[in-house]
């Protein structure tokens, strides 16, 4: 995959230790911190360990999950990042995590779907999934505005890292690279 990757109004990269500050930042927030517990934002050392293992990646590279900084182009701030991890069997799983004064922008959504696109077009990819908890409603309906179909409902399935420990429902979505081609990838949703 070529980095970076451009939308109109933002570019998908690589993260760098220029951008501790803004991944600090947009994912303090505790509705984006529950959904980000894989990076370590107390710790600044562990921070540059993070990045530095990113880098490592081989974007597509089989089990790796690839974390892409999502930057504005307006601003250069880091906004929010998209990941990507791949199967190894044409199948990948994308997630993303926005600061909280992007919601209602669409640039989530205008970021995953270019990724999409990438790896549907450029990677040969045949299927793209991607799961939430099912509270997650903003997640799960940006999923549905990306022409992703549910595929399951798990009951009780995961346990978040909360002190009460309670289990909660997850959702799975996901769509073909036949369906994707049915719809309009340069379309960008502004909701």
């Amino acid at each position: 995959m070529t980095l970076p990757i451009r939308t109109d109004r933002m570019t998908i990269r690589r993260f760098t230790f220029a951008d501790i500050d803004d991944i600090v930042r947009f994912t303090s927030h505790p509705s984006v911190a529950a959904e980000t517990t894989n990076i370590p934002r107390e710790d600044r050392q562990k921070m540059m360990e993070y990045i530095e293992t990113q880098s490592g990646y081989t974007l597509f590279e089989t089990r790796a999950c690839v974390d892409l900084a999502v930057e504005l182009k307006e601003t250069g701030v880091v906004i929010g990042l998209l990941s990507l991890v791949s199967n190894g069997k044409r199948q990948g799983e994308i997630g993303w995590a926005f600061g909280v004064e992007t919601r209602g922008q669409g640039l989530a959504t205008e970021a995953a779907r270019r990724l999409i696109t990438y790896a549907f077009e450029e990677c040969g990819y045949h299927r793209i999934f991607a799961g939430t908890i099912f509270t997650n409603t903003r997640s799960w309906k940006m999923m549905e505005r990306l022409g992703m179909r549910k595929e399951a409902h798990f009951v009780k399935a995961h346990v978040p890292a909360t002190p009460d420990g309670e289990w909660i429902d997850t959702v799975r979505y996901a769509i073909l690279a036949e369906e994707w081609a049915g719809e309009d990838p340069a379309r960008v949703v502004r909701t």
